[in-house]
């Protein structure tokens, strides 16, 4: 299975737990996961808001799948994806939510990895778009989130997810090297 049909495997996901029945078992409640319910600190990144958030959401998993798709590969995308979950779920103990939802920690982490990746193999946008993501996050932290995008989701802007998923996107791009690494065996193809 293609890093790709990961992806495609978490859109479904994400669209299946728009289900009230099923959002309702899986969205990351404080109280519900002290409690016991472990599994939502993972699940919580798949529950959104309204139609808005999930569209915005869904929309840049496609773009960042299209931008960094020649870096993708099954085994580290599913170990990757899965460590951001749970670290963006864990970390969202320490902020003042007692109630999350939404993929941005995570998409925030696929860019951080996919430009990191990039710098690594000298594409030219890599360090400016590294650069604008920290700049955003930061300018996120320093002003509470965006107040259109929290208007239009419903909800507050988690900030606190974004830097978590993007932490884990930095450590996977520096320190995990995939043997087969997509685009090194490309480039051995033609080299």
């Amino acid at each position: 299975m293609s890093a790709i049909r990961i992806l495609c495997l978490i859109v479904i996901a994400t669209l299946i737990a728009q289900i009230p029945e099923i959002q309702q078992r899986l969205v990351w409640e404080r109280a519900d996961i002290l409690s016991g319910q472990w599994w939502r600190i993972v699940t919580g990144n798949l529950i959104h808001t309204n139609l808005a958030h999930i569209a915005m959401n869904l929309a840049a998993l496609a773009a960042l799948t299209f931008l960094h798709r020649q870096y993708y590969q099954m085994r580290s995308m599913v170990i990757m994806v899965w460590c951001m979950m749970v670290v963006i779920g864990l970390v969202m103990f320490l902020s003042p939510f007692d109630w999350y939802a939404g993929l941005s920690g995570v998409l925030h982490g696929l860019f951080v990895w996919g430009v990191v990746r990039d710098i690594q193999y000298k594409v030219p946008l890599g360090w400016p778009l590294l650069v604008g993501g920290f700049a955003k996050m930061s300018y996120e932290a320093y002003s509470g989130g965006d107040s259109v995008t929290a208007q239009m989701i419903e909800a507050g802007v988690a900030y606190q997810a974004h830097w978590a998923g993007a932490i884990v996107g930095l450590l996977f791009a520096l320190l995990w090297k995939p043997s087969g690494d997509a685009l090194e065996v490309k480039q051995k193809k033609l080299g």
